[in-house]
């Protein structure tokens, strides 16, 4: 039985202009004429490979899926000819149009998350570092989070016996072992290739939990397909779309995959002006599986922020919880508290936990509260509080 129709790498690069574009993508050749110049990134994102291999470039934002639900069968023109003489220079000829950033330093000399800023400010695309180390208008609240760390000393208790320690807890009911979970980011893929896959590979291997975000540059079915332990535990973070059809829709994906936690975003019912993410044109477009929305660039900027965010319901309210409930039939957590009388709420609306955010007002850390059973270590059996305070001078 005779194999798919393969095409010399030649042959591929006579077919670059405008008019009569394909390109190379993990080995399939396709015909994106007609669609370059409705590509959300830009057509000339697709005309600077034309005739040529774009697989590195496609990769590093793209599932590798989605070029075969975005264009019809009949523009999959070929697999291209890997022995044809031409193919090592075609392949090639990506890096040369694009070359690759400096290695990243071996992980053992990574010691603090300093280095881990340098290195990605160092190795990551402009757009990636843009969007991950961005912070909306004047930083007035990210700064003013950043001084606070400096203002935090413990008082340490002395003599004790720290032979044998434990640092597990439950979280929502599950043991986890560190009061640490991988937060909800966005985008994963900008920074590494294997993107949301690699957080929760790490996650599940030390007994952490990850909060999948809907903003995830893979689908949450290959996110939870590739883990190394059956028993990993996952959150599932959600922004309210304004077709709610498609939210419950989500929900209902999510639950068969046997997460049972829900944590509900409240404190971005629009897209901040993260200004220095608006300023860096994306090269590529970039896409969010499970929310169904691509970057663009527009006449108001670049920002990766506001130009996906656009499926997010503004009027998403207190009232609107309980449509959440009826949809959700496990724990839900909400993510995003600013206020002592917004933390109260959520208790009479009976969630389970709540996110604590930065305030504008009053600077406090990132924190999380559980309402019922409480936030418990083994070693303290004790309950974390729901708010942060500024330390004395005495401390």
């Amino acid at each position: 039985m005779a194999g798919p129709k393969r095409i010399s790498a030649a042959e591929v690069a006579q077919h670059c202009s405008p008019s009569d574009c394909w390109v190379v993508i993990n080995g399939q050749i396709w015909d994106v004429t007609e669609f370059a110049p409705n590509h959300p990134g830009g057509c000339g994102a697709i005309l600077r490979y034309a005739g040529q291999d774009a697989s590195h470039a496609y990769n590093e934002v793209h599932t590798f899926d989605l070029l075969s639900k975005t264009l019809t069968t009949d523009k999959l023109i070929a697999h291209l000819d890997q022995s044809s003489p031409h193919t090592k220079s075609h392949n090639n000829s990506v890096r040369e149009a694009a070359p690759p950033p400096p290695n990243k330093p071996p992980l053992g000399t990574i010691l603090s998350a300093h280095d881990f800023e340098r290195v990605a400010q160092n190795t990551f695309s402009k757009k990636a570092w843009s969007f991950y180390s961005s912070a909306a208008t004047d930083l007035v609240s990210v700064n003013a989070n950043r001084s606070l760390y400096n203002r935090i000393w413990f008082r340490p208790r002395l003599l004790r016996n720290v032979r044998d320690i434990s640092t597990k807890c439950t979280i929502q009911g599950v043991e986890c072992s560190l009061p640490v979970i991988v937060a909800p980011v966005a985008l994963a893929r900008l920074a590494n290739p294997i993107g949301e896959k690699g957080l929760a590979r790490a996650a599940g291997s030390k007994g952490i939990f990850h909060c999948i975000p809907i903003t995830a540059s893979i689908a949450i079915e290959d996110i939870t397909s590739d883990i190394p332990s059956p028993s990993t535990t996952f959150f599932f973070q959600l922004y309210v779309a304004k077709d709610r059809t498609a939210s419950e829709s989500l929900l209902r994906r999510v639950w068969k995959l046997g997460i049972r936690t829900l944590f509900v975003t409240i404190d971005a019912p629009v897209a901040g002006k993260r200004e220095a993410d608006e300023k860096v044109k994306a090269e590529e477009m970039i896409s969010m599986p499970m929310t169904g929305t691509r970057s663009k660039n527009d006449g108001a900027g670049s920002g990766l922020t506001r130009t996906t965010g656009s499926f997010i319901d503004s009027s998403f309210c207190w009232e609107d919880l309980s449509w959440v409930k009826k949809h959700w039939p496990g724990k839900i957590v909400i993510k995003g508290i600013q206020s002592v009388e917004n933390a109260q709420m959520a208790v009479e609306v009976g969630v389970s936990g709540i996110v604590l955010r930065l305030v504008g007002y009053y600077p406090i850390l990132i924190g999380y509260s559980e309402f019922g059973d409480g936030f418990t270590n083994e070693n303290t059996a004790t309950t974390a509080a729901a708010t942060s305070t500024l330390p004395r001078p005495d401390y």
